[in-house]
């Protein structure tokens, strides 16, 4: 496996860099102390498995710097590893093309299990900006008894987007998006965001709850 972690601080990126050598076969590792470090090593090196800081000196963030490299690395796995934890930010690092965003306040085994599930193919989003404090968010292994256009929209509106939001990442209009919502409401029985996210625990959508 071929790494690069991005990183302002040396002690994460040594930290990060023992711990992934502890769990995965690493083959290579690159480190970027800022975004532009990181695009000038992307021209020529092919990572695996990207781990981005989101707040990062010189001017360009780590949003800015995900949307460069997802078209340097189009086929690397793209983590952001942060501090922030907002949902705004998870958002906007989803429609940038992160497959992933964890926290560094992670334990270890937690942040293997997320990434094991990030390499495997899965998004996975940490949890905390949708109300809770543990494990992380996953947009796979969804089983409700809704069609697969209805889990989309039940797994988007659990994650905090608006009813436009959702239309438009879905390229359908706002009263396909309501109807659906109507339907997904009728089928698990109850209409309230709060228990859609509790009926997604139960069902998987966050993993290592």
């Amino acid at each position: 496996m071929n790494l690069l972690i991005v990183d302002d601080h040396e002690i994460v990126r040594d930290g990060l860099l023992m711990i992934l050598e502890q769990a995965y076969c690493v083959d290579e590792c690159k480190c970027a102390s800022d975004g532009y470090e990181a695009i000038k090593i992307a021209e020529f090196y092919l990572a695996d498995l990207v781990l981005l800081d989101l707040s990062m000196p010189g001017g360009l963030d780590g949003l800015s710097t995900l949307e460069k490299l997802r078209i340097l690395m189009p086929n690397a796995k793209i983590v952001i590893f942060s501090m922030f934890d907002d949902i705004s930010f998870q958002k906007k690092a989803y429609e940038f093309g992160a497959d992933g965003f964890l926290i560094k306040q992670l334990k270890r085994d937690d942040l293997i299990h997320s990434l094991d599930q990030i390499l495997a193919n899965h998004k996975v989003f940490n949890s905390t900006g949708l109300g809770d404090g543990t494990g992380s968010f996953s947009m796979v292994e969804l089983d409700l008894p809704i069609t697969k256009r209805e889990k989309e929209v039940f797994t988007l509106t659990v994650m905090g987007y608006t009813q436009k939001d959702i239309a438009e990442k879905l390229v359908i209009t706002v009263k396909t998006v309501e109807n659906h919502r109507q339907n997904i409401g009728e089928k698990l029985e109850t209409h309230k965001r709060h228990n859609w996210v509790e009926i997604a625990r139960k069902f998987n959508v966050f993993s290592g709850i």
